[in-house]
């Protein structure tokens, strides 16, 4: 009966049925759009916060707004990481896209308001982003640096 269990186990986890520990946390899902709302998305699916950057949600975001003029960007998504996970996953998301961050300055207002303003450049143009964290809701806006 025991090996029974295990079996389920291993099958569940074979088939991403279950979650899967990674250093005592929990693999996040994919981000994904919220029923009825169209974004963008990379060509592995991954909805974007900003396709010029190019920049993609973070896993378990759900995406439920995004508005794009050229270049600049403007998207809101739930997502049940902290601040502090999402600010680092912007900054590595910026870097490994190949922005150089110029500057980046954080404040906060306890318990349900955290920004984060990063000046980033590449290839000589400069991009300001944003990262918004207010009242349980996150916003990503690419502005003109």
């Amino acid at each position: 009966m025991r090996s029974l269990a295990w079996f389920s186990v291993l099958l569940l986890l074979a088939a991403g049925c279950a979650p899967v520990l990674q250093g005592g946390e929990r693999t996040l899902p994919p981000a994904e759009a919220a029923p009825g709302v169209l974004v963008i998305a990379g060509p592995d699916g991954v909805p974007l916060l900003s396709a010029y950057l190019p920049l993609a949600a973070p896993p378990g975001s759900v995406v439920y707004e995004q508005n794009y003029t050229g270049k600049l960007s403007f998207s809101r998504f739930k997502n049940p990481q902290d601040f502090d996970a999402l600010r680092r996953y912007l900054l590595a998301a910026l870097e490994d896209a190949g922005w150089r961050v110029l500057e980046a300055a954080t404040w906060e207002k306890p318990p349900s308001l955290y920004q984060t303003t990063v000046r980033v450049e590449k290839d000589g143009e400069q991009k300001v982003v944003i990262l918004r964290y207010e009242n349980g809701r996150y916003s990503v806006e690419v502005r003109e640096g």
